[in-house]
């Protein structure tokens, strides 16, 4: 149990984001911070940002921020006197908050049994049915069943159905299994997971309610015995069933299912003796007075997305976390807890959308984001920060609030699109276009949203804007070109042979080239797109024709960014690009590119690498399902990849034989490494 002194220095038992939030409140009470980080962490903002900071060498989770021991010693050798454990990681791991307390330290969280009796979803569902929370139909898969025996349960259970971790969250180990057809591997995989993620494959199976709202109900209790509810959370945008955009209060839900879900998630509370921050999630179903919900599970930690809570309550929950584990009571009652607005929260992932989530890494050039009245910006990366494997592929979490909610999305979706948001793809698109939507603003928000505006994904912006894009990127260019001691080459007054910029626009497979022709009344510009790069001698001179355009340089060409004034069809856009290398990134306050910039001669210096499925990103390989010799057909899973916390299956594009398999169970592989061999090339097509 928590004890009742007086916190001096805490150590965060976490990384990125959530470590630099709980620093935050911390310094804010005068209470000194302590970091542990990774070998991948070293230089990290939260780490920089800690008064002391103590290493635990390796880079895996397995090896650091889930090695209880190794925390609790640097928390003594540091001389942290309390432990905050954020969300994930050990968060919600009862062996650990008990080793906490023995190594007399104080605990930042819900006391060990409070955590056991949620920590696993079977056992809590059935904690909350004998307090009256209403479950949804579903069905226990204990270990030792057999094939017929799990299709005869979930047979009764009904399909469409889900697969889930028993005991996780964060949507690992979780499958959507339509027919009987799917249900066997799908347990293979769900089991898989849940034990590379949580130590334990127990899984059980819950009717999948399509078009559901997914609600969650924060509580609070203290060392009392008071609880309090903090209103609720819509977390219905999901995808792979971890939450993308969140909100407070929900749009869809009626008074009287509001007023039941509160109860329902004090009630849950008071029934376990909860300490501290919780969260009580349901699946809401229907509308109007028909309109019922289903208890999910009960996470005791800290959720990510609460800030959307603190926004709307001006409450700082970490500050109520630190009080009540020093023994205090709660600094509100529920009478005086008061809902203001509405609040908005997107998840910004370094993560491509069009090609079902896959995660990337590399390095952040920049991220900037405007100062505005209403907009929060909760982030572990800046400039620089090395976006890596091992961990979540979360960038940041981007936070509006408003006295509407129609307000709060415009301020949310105008302050994303004008963030400068330099290196891996991302996810930043997508939200804007997901908060813009007709539906999104009417409130039609379930968990089948993104299945069901699967164009959002990959928003378009419009040709005019694209070509001024391109034109900018060019012209910055040839500034950066051209001598020190010259005018801009748009600007020459001699004519000159036509010179030409061919990029790659990231995420399209077609080519665009810009060419300027310059005489003495300026520049003309005509862009070209082809399915294949134009080099030098092998380019035609044609191409649609950008009628008046202009582009003109603010300035002269800076090394971290360049402003071009673009102006066509009588708009003009002020672009700010900026160059890294081969990558060139465009803002213009409203929409964003980025390109690559293409030789204008080919390359052949290098060979072709060797064919075969390949990774697609740096990983562990947990599990290799073909062997030499086996036929394959298009579809088969070939070797089963780690990334980023999340599970990719490679498989084959068409049918072939297994000639070699290069890579074993455990191996860490780098992007791109081919991981079978086959007698005729068959080429990978990656799942996740």
């Amino acid at each position: 149990m928590p004890t009742t002194s007086r916190i001096r220095r805490i150590l965060v038992a976490n990384r990125g984001e959530i470590a630099r939030r709980v620093m935050r409140t911390a310094h804010d009470l005068g209470i000194s911070t302590v970091a542990v980080h990774s070998d991948a962490d070293g230089d990290a903002l939260f780490v920089r940002e800690a008064d002391r900071a103590v290493r635990l060498p390796g880079v895996t989770s397995s090896e650091t921020y889930l090695d209880g021991p190794r925390i609790i010693a640097a928390a003594l050798a540091s001389g942290a006197d309390a432990i905050h454990p954020g969300y994930g990681f050990l968060s919600e791991n009862p062996g650990f908050a008990r080793a906490v307390t023995a190594a007399g330290l104080t605990w930042i969280g819900p006391s060990p049994e409070s955590i056991e009796a949620m920590a696993l979803k079977v056992e809590a569902k059935r904690l909350a049915a004998a307090a009256g929370v209403p479950l949804v139909p579903g069905a226990e898969l204990p270990d030792g069943l057999t094939d017929s025996a799990a299709l005869a349960a979930c047979e009764a259970v009904g399909y469409p159905l889900l697969v889930k971790a028993s005991a996780g969250g964060g949507g690992k180990g979780m499958r959507i299994v339509t027919a009987a057809d799917g249900l066997i591997d799908a347990l293979a995989g769900a089991r898989r997971e849940a034990a590379s993620s949580f130590g334990d494959d127990t899984v059980f199976v819950e009717r999948y309610l399509a078009g559901a709202r997914h609600v969650e109900v924060q509580v609070f209790g203290d060392m009392d015995g008071s609880v309090v509810h903090l209103f609720e959370r819509e977390c219905s945008i999901q995808r792979r069933h971890q939450k993308v955009v969140e909100e407070s209060p929900s749009p869809g839900v009626t008074p009287a299912v509001r007023e039941r879900l509160h109860a329902a998630g004090v009630a849950l509370a008071e029934a376990i003796g909860y300490i501290g921050a919780g969260t009580v999630e349901f699946m809401v179903f229907g509308a109007g007075d028909e309109q019922e919900f289903y208890f999910l599970e009960m996470n005791t930690r800290l959720q990510v997305e609460h800030p959307v809570t603190e926004q709307v309550t001006g409450v700082d929950l970490v500050a109520w976390q630190i009080a009540v584990a020093q023994g205090e009571s709660l600094p509100l009652t529920q009478e005086q807890i008061r809902l203001d607005g509405h609040a908005i929260e997107a998840r910004l992932y370094a993560e491509d959308p069009s090609r079902d989530y896959l995660p990337a890494t590399g390095t952040i050039h920049r991220f900037e984001a405007v100062g505005r009245r209403g907009l929060r910006i909760d982030t572990g990366v800046g400039d620089g920060s090395l976006i890596t494997p091992h961990y979540d592929p979360m960038l940041a979490k981007v936070i509006s609030h408003a006295p509407s909610r129609a307000e709060a999305a415009a301020v949310l979706a105008d302050g994303l699109g004008r963030m400068r948001l330099h290196g891996p793809v991302n996810n930043r698109d997508a939200l804007v276009a997901i908060l813009c939507s007709a539906d999104f603003l009417a409130g039609h928000t379930t968990t089948s949203f993104l299945d069901e505006h699967p164009g959002l994904l990959r928003p378009i912006i419009c040709a005019e804007d694209e070509q001024r894009h391109a034109i900018a990127a060019a012209s910055a260019l040839e500034a950066h070109a051209a001598p020190a001691d010259s005018l801009p080459l748009a600007w020459s007054n001699v004519r000159s042979a036509p010179s030409f910029v061919t990029l790659q626009r990231r995420g399209y497979a077609d080519f665009t080239t810009v060419l300027v022709d310059r005489d003495r009344i300026g520049a003309r510009y005509r862009i070209a797109r082809t399915p294949a790069p134009p080099f030098a001698g092998a380019f035609a001179l044609d191409g649609d024709s950008i009628d008046g355009a202009t582009a003109r340089l603010e300035g002269r060409p800076d090394e971290r960014e360049t402003v071009v004034i673009v102006e066509a069809g009588g708009v003009a856009a002020r672009c700010a690009v900026a160059t890294y290398g081969a990558e060139v990134f465009v803002d213009d306050g409203v929409h964003s590119s980025a390109w690559s910039v293409l030789p204008r001669f080919a390359d052949h210096s290098q060979e072709a690498a060797g064919h075969g499925p390949a990774t697609p990103v740096p990983g562990t390989v947990t599990h290799v399902a073909v062997g030499p010799g086996d036929a394959v057909v298009t579809g088969q899973t070939l070797v089963v990849l780690e990334a980023m916390k999340m599970e990719h299956r490679i498989v084959a594009e068409v049918d072939g034989v297994v000639e070699r398999v290069l890579v074993e169970a455990g191996q860490s592989v780098d992007a791109h490494t081919v991981v079978v061999e086959f007698a005729e090339s068959v080429h990978p097509e990656v799942t996740a």
